[in-house]
């Protein structure tokens, strides 16, 4: 078996995913620079882990056209990873925050008012809770859309508005691969930010319900390896977004589960059908 995964920088998860992958057979480290296309790789899968979305994606795409398989698919990078799309997936199968999408200042406002004050402007893509806005009202609203115009990024000119849940101090990440539920923890912060790449703090979440809402999360999607984000809101679970390119060092280490063996075992299992 031979094992491909592409990495922007070696972080303590690509460490861990290429540890646990030596066990079925050769691995293969292609860092950014040496990844060009067309080319043949004689590879049986590949693990994404670029830290771009945009370059994941793409990775995805031009492996799968070149006959190697891939973990997540292009399918799942696509609808996973945009804000918009998974919403929704997901809004079949899970609750999920209200939301709103438009594409213009004007329709912008009309969603706020819809929604009611405070909410979430998020990105249509990105993580680690980068651009994310708390909008507490009409003016604040205005100062965010006259930003955004001038981004250079057409995309950040999609406007992706959540209701404000208001939590306990803290929100969950679960991890389901390949249908199965792995592990979850919670993420604690004084921030409204619980993101562990902002200084969250992680620890083990034991539930029941949360397991069974992840399943059903990663359900709507039907494929691949998936980080699920849910909140405790007053009327019970919701699935705020989905992950198509986990983080997992901190769930290691406070639930001592190896997800990185999951995430392998499941790359054999892709490279075999």
């Amino acid at each position: 078996m031979k094992i491909g995964i592409t990495y922007t920088i070696l972080r303590k998860e690509e460490l861990m995913i290429r540890e646990n992958a030596e066990r079925f057979g050769e691995t293969v480290m292609l860092h950014e620079d040496n990844v060009r296309f067309p080319y043949k790789y004689d590879l049986d899968v590949v693990i994404i882990r670029n830290v771009s979305y945009f370059k994941a994606l793409y990775l995805a795409k031009l492996f799968e056209e070149h006959g190697v398989p891939t973990v997540n698919p292009f399918s799942i990078m696509l609808e996973a990873g945009d804000k918009v799309f998974s919403t929704l997936k997901l809004s079949k199968k899970v609750p999920v925050p209200r939301w709103g999408v438009s594409f213009s200042e004007n329709s912008a406002k009309k969603i706020a008012e819809e929604l009611g004050y405070p909410i979430v402007s998020k990105p249509v893509f990105g993580s680690w809770g980068r651009l994310l806005a708390k909008i507490n009202d009409k003016d604040s609203l205005e100062g965010l859309l006259e930003h955004k115009k001038w981004m250079k990024n057409p995309l950040y000119n999609i406007h992706y508005f959540q209701e404000f849940i208001q939590k306990p101090g803290r929100d969950i990440r679960s991890y389901v691969i390949g249908g199965e539920f792995i592990t979850a923890i919670y993420r604690y912060s004084d921030h409204w930010i619980t993101n562990t790449a902002r200084g969250g703090r992680a620890e083990p979440c034991d539930n029941s319900e949360v397991e069974e809402i992840s399943i059903k999360a990663w359900e709507a999607f039907g494929d691949g390896a998936l980080a699920i984000d849910i909140f405790e809101s007053p009327n019970g679970l919701l699935v705020n977004e989905v992950n198509p390119n986990m983080e997992f060092k901190n769930a290691t280490r406070v639930t001592g589960v190896n997800i990185a063996e999951k995430l392998v075992e499941y790359a054999v299992e892709v490279a075999k059908r």
